[in-house]
């Protein structure tokens, strides 16, 4: 290129980011942000500072809303605030929206809230900041829902506050039955296609999911870091008040004695998953993500028959109910959790998913009843320690068993079928415990190996007495 040329071409390039500056608008207030971002191809500054969310909600506001629910649907969404626009780039660095959770009574209801919504394609939001404020009620959905086809996200932070019941997790119901009217408060819904979410964070106190996606393909979420508050059962047990004491401390979930209760001896998440991903979502990959005290860490629900692989690569769940719930067509890779509060994995069942994780921490803070539960078909399941392994509890890794219904450690572990699958464990200190519905299956591991029947059979040293009660002494031959 001559120098000319060159200096013509550089002349284009800085008057075309000129005008790209130039064309930049700030706005001011959740209002002028609404409007401007329903138009397409903007580049959208929203300037610094705190915007409430009843300053938006004006008489007319809520009264375009009212007129916009449909009432044929079962469960129709109602918004407070839409994204309507295609295309459009959002710098929200430094600002920060609140929602008081007094407003959800304000909206139609009988629907399904999303706080936000953004609703075009292609739009992108950087830097924004939402917090809940005021009293611990829930609106029944989420704060941020993902609803157009090609959203960005990026350093996005959710503080999410209000949710009735709240301090029992899900132990009086998360959906159905439930012991009490529930109003759940959720973080971020992911439904439209090919999402991208990078380096968000949702801090919950509620319950609720941190990120959940439930349809659409070709989502991506990277370093983005999901976290709880956990309790433990003895402290609900001493509550003099509140939804469980009235309840008599019932659970929606049976325990190993057959009582629906609340058992002592757990530590429950008040929160629920920590990443979500339902049936009904395509191509899913979690890459760098981090859960922290969440009731599942990664909880994955793909299709038996899924086209597509969801794929977890160098993910960490930390002091969580069950560090990884998998089902089919997942990958996992140079991922590790603990079992602080409950297993390391859940292969719950489904078919053909490929598993690698690291078992890292001290081992189990309360009380956990084993590593790992397997089950399905044709899975591939490798288990390791981290570097420097550990003393930990013999705890076992039960193969050939379901997880406990609805994944509560406290209901029993029954066993499963498991076909075809493929077991390596190195943890030595994990025990493999086989049932009798196995077939197929290969085992590589450093620790023993048993058999669920065998265990059985054995009466122990001191023997069973004739009636097959046992008394408070030994039977005299």
């Amino acid at each position: 290129m001559k120098p000319r040329q060159l200096l013509v071409s550089l002349a284009l390039a800085v008057v075309a980011l000129c005008r790209a500056a130039a064309a930049e608008i700030e706005v001011a207030s959740l209002a002028d942000l609404a409007r401007v971002a329903a138009q397409d191809g903007q580049q959208i500054r929203l300037k610094p500072g705190v915007y409430r969310m009843a300053d938006y909600l004006t008489a007319p506001v809520l009264a375009e809303i009212r007129g916009g629910f449909d009432k044929k649907q079962g469960r129709p969404p109602v918004p407070m605030f839409v994204f309507r626009g295609r295309d459009n780039r959002i710098d929200c660095a430094g600002a920060t929206i609140e929602i008081d959770t007094a407003l959800y009574a304000l909206l139609p209801q009988g629907g399904y809230t999303r706080c936000l919504i953004v609703a075009g394609a292609g739009n992108t939001i950087t830097g924004l900041t939402i917090r809940n404020t005021g009293a611990n009620r829930g609106s029944g959905g989420n704060i941020l829902s993902l609803a157009g086809e090609r959203t960005t996200l990026e350093d996005v932070t959710l503080h999410v506050h209000g949710s009735f019941p709240y301090g029992y997790g899900d132990l009086l119901g998360k959906g159905g039955p439930n012991l009490v009217h529930l109003e759940k408060q959720s973080g971020i819904q992911v439904l439209g296609s090919g999402s991208t979410l990078r380096r968000c964070r949702v801090f919950s106190r509620a319950l609720g999911h941190c990120f959940y996606i439930q349809v659409g393909g070709d989502i991506r979420l990277e370093d983005c870091y999901a976290e709880g508050v956990m309790r433990a059962t003895s402290d609900m047990l001493r509550d003099i008040s509140g939804p469980a004491f009235d309840l008599g401390f019932k659970s929606v979930y049976e325990n190993r004695d057959g009582r629906y209760a609340i058992a002592p001896g757990y530590v429950k998440a008040l929160t629920e998953d920590g990443f979500r991903t339902y049936g009904g979502a395509g191509r899913v990959t979690l890459l760098n993500c981090t859960a922290i005290d969440t009731r599942a860490g990664f909880e994955i629900g793909a299709k038996d028959d899924a086209p597509q692989k969801t794929v977890l690569e160098n993910c960490v769940a930390r002091g969580c109910e069950r560090a990884f719930l998998i089902g089919s067509q997942t990958i996992v890779r140079r991922s590790r959790g603990d079992i602080a509060h409950g297993p390391l994995l859940y292969l719950r069942g489904g078919r053909d998913s490929d598993v690698e994780l690291e078992l890292v921490g001290d081992g189990p803070q309360s009380l956990v009843h084993a590593v790992a539960t397997i089950a399905g078909e044709n899975h591939r399941v490798r288990l390791s320690p981290q570097l420097g392994e550990r003393p930990i509890p013999a705890l076992p890794i039960l193969f050939g068993f379901g997880m406990p219904a609805h994944a509560e450690m406290s209901s029993p572990i029954k066993p499963a079928p498991a076909r075809g699958i493929t077991l390596v464990n190195e943890i030595a200190a994990a025990p493999v415990i086989t049932s009798d519905t196995i077939a197929d299956c290969k085992i590589e591991s450093r620790s023993r190996t048993f058999t669920d029947a065998a265990l059985r059979a054995s009466s122990g040293s001191w023997g069973l007495p004739p009636s097959g009660i046992a008394t408070g002494a030994p039977d005299k031959k």
